[in-house]
């Protein structure tokens, strides 16, 4: 689980970025140094097959779920599981919800498979809509535990223990469906460790009896730097920086994963990112693994936080690859701060009433000299997401989006409110880093795109008055391994920010896609403050809209569900979204989201039977540009 602290900042404004094998000084009040390192190695700890892990429900039960208008019903939070009580998330409420979508192949099944936090998987047929899988026994759908793809006996951290930011993502190269994850232990001296855990299918088609699934696992203590504190890694109970927020894509030479360096003893402030290669090429065939290769970017401790973190890193969403020899792309927003580096930036950044702003994304890539970077791209300027240095000695923190169960009372301009507190709960926009995916597509189409493109999107503050979020989203060219800006929103001419046209809703949650004809797709979730005067109320919602390739607007926005609740007692709501193109056509979006029907009255207590402490939904939901969802 992303661990974030209220009380953390963000101050110092990244001018000058220096690789480990540089050397410059930095001569402005106003940088940063960041500096690679490696490469690392961690072999993998071994390789268990599991023949059909997930049992098939074959009974006419399995009825729940089938597609209407084009949507069915994702895993939800009172869903039979199989368990005593009918709820599947006991003290979590983070879903990092995400989806995989495999082919349409002759003989075989195809379906969507949906991950929540923090280890539940559901497979949906893609011509029923129907679940498929069941517990050992059972005669109904229901979601299933995923610990045991991984063996009790050679990989008991992976098997033994579960954990957060999960993701599934479908490697077009291999005809494979990929699940990744993250796991912490404690290990005999009481120091805390982590561990990557992959798992791969045999096959495209879930639903067959003979897929197989090869799962690995790799101990990250010989890649994940020590900690300052901990002298070289001899002494407190924490020895490593705490890996969050972590991605997977596919790639020609590898999988690639990312995840921050946070640092436990300081408040889990970000200390920068890591980047690892697995060797795609043996996983995809269960056989045994070359050692995961991993490289750090980290500040100096003086100069601390990062304003480089939550990378995302390119996957392989067009049926065409990177041509031959073509590295693998990473990249991040760089954070604003003010005129002041490092712990002694505690001041706002132009005045405690003008919100500070970036114009600068972070691009990383990894060739044959492993990662290298960042070369910054310029860009329209941006503040995050809430993004507040209003205040000295006061937190930089991305909370300030309205339900309508928030105190109106806390709802107010850039520098003035109090929203974001734990006691005046507001969403967290996340708005100090990329969304989920970064998407690579290799076109050739007649009249359309040609060659190599990136899409992402982040949140973004459009109003100082009510700091209300919108959604920035970029479309890069990719000419000779050289990445350019083509597309980006929120300037004086070109595309404007996806935002609310009536200026009252906060979007946030996106995740975009390109289509085969260079058609952006974002799913996001709108919510906003208590109306009594609204006919709809604002509370969270699912929506869709598509920028249509060289168009300067975009097309009507599709309302996916309503919510009818909120989350009343949490701040987070969920970590992330998904938006993939189906594998079979290149052509039909599918997305997820988060919604409630009914408030989350309360987060303690949540194992009681019928509390409803614990009421979220996910919707699934696909359409083409051009269609009517």
């Amino acid at each position: 689980m992303m661990n974030r602290m209220m009380d953390r900042a963000i101050w110092a404004l990244c001018v000058v970025l220096l690789s480990a094998s540089a050397t410059a000084t930095c001569t402005s009040g106003d940088c940063q140094q960041g500096a690679i390192a490696g490469p690392y190695t961690a072999a993998q700890v071994a390789e268990f097959t599991s023949a059909a892990p997930f049992p098939i429900c074959q009974s006419s039960s399995c009825t729940q779920g089938s597609w209407t208008a084009d949507q069915i019903e994702g895993i939800d939070a009172q869903q039979n599981i199989g368990g005593q009580y009918q709820f599947y998330d006991t003290d979590d409420y983070n879903l990092d919800d995400n989806i995989a979508v495999g082919p349409a192949v002759t003989g075989k099944n195809a379906q969507v498979l949906e991950w929540v936090n923090d280890q539940y998987v559901q497979a949906f047929d893609k011509v029923t809509g129907l679940p498929i899988f069941t517990f050992t026994g059972g005669t109904t759908a229901v979601p299933h535990r995923v610990e045991g793809l991984w063996s009790r006996s050679s990989q008991p951290e992976c098997e033994g223990y579960s954990s957060g930011n999960v993701q599934v993502i479908y490697d077009r190269l291999d005809n494979e469906f990929v699940m990744s994850r993250r796991v912490i232990y404690t290990n005999g001296n009481g120091i805390h460790e982590y561990a990557w855990c992959i798992a791969v299918s045999s096959d495209s088609d879930l639903s067959s009896s003979t897929t197989q699934w090869y799962a690995y696992e790799f101990k990250m203590s010989t890649v994940i730097p020590c900690l300052p504190s901990s002298q070289n890694c001899t002494t407190g109970s924490f020895y490593y920086y705490f890996p969050d927020w972590p991605r997977i894509g596919t790639w020609s030479n590898g999988f690639y994963i990312t995840f921050d360096l946070e640092d436990p003893t300081k408040g889990y402030s970000e200390a920068g990112f890591e980047a690892c290669r697995l060797d795609r090429a043996d996983i995809a065939q269960g056989k045994t693994s070359n050692p995961m290769t991993c490289y750090s970017y980290l500040v100096a401790p003086t100069q601390g936080p990062s304003l480089i973190h939550s990378v995302d890193v390119a996957d392989i969403d067009s049926a065409a690859g990177p041509p031959s020899g073509e590295a693998e792309h990473f990249l991040s927003i760089v954070n604003p701060s003010n005129a002041q580096q490092g712990y002694k930036g505690q001041k706002w950044c132009t005045s405690q009433t003008t919100p500070c702003t970036s114009n600068q994304l972070a691009l990383f890539t990894w060739g044959t000299k492993g990662l290298t970077g960042p070369a910054l791209l310029a860009v329209n300027p941006y503040t995050p997401g809430c993004y507040n240095t209003s205040k000295a000695n006061r937190e930089t923190n991305t909370y300030c989006v309205p339900e309508p169960s928030t105190n109106t009372n806390d709802i107010k301009g850039y520098g003035s409110g109090t929203c974001g507190n734990f006691a005046t709960p507001c969403l967290d926009s996340l708005g100090d880093r990329m969304a989920n995916r970064l998407t690579y597509n290799h076109l050739a189409t007649s009249g359309g795109p040609n060659g190599e493109f990136l899409t992402a999107s982040h949140v973004v503050m459009e109003s100082a008055s009510n700091q209300r979020t919108g959604i920035r989203y970029y479309i890069l060219s990719v000419v000779n391994g050289r990445v350019s800006v083509l597309v980006n929103s929120g300037g004086s001419a070109g595309p404007p920010d996806l935002q609310d046209p009536n200026g009252v809703l906060f979007y946030l949650m996106p995740s975009a896609a390109l289509d085969q004809n260079g058609n952006l797709g974002i799913t996001y979730t709108s919510s906003g403050a208590y109306c009594a005067t609204c006919q709809t109320k604002n509370t969270p919602a699912i929506n869709f809209d598509v920028l249509p390739w060289t168009a300067t607007t975009f097309a009507p926005p599709t309302l996916i569900v309503q919510g009818a609740g909120d989350q009343e007692n949490v701040d987070r709501f969920g970590e992330y979204a998904a938006t993939v193109i189906d594998s079979s056509d290149s052509l039909t979006f599918y997305g997820v989201g988060q919604y409630y029907n009914t408030s989350q009255t309360g987060w303690t207590n949540c194992s009681l039977p019928a509390s409803n402490c614990h009421t979220w939904q996910t919707r699934i939901f696909r359409g083409k540009y051009g269609t009517q969802f």
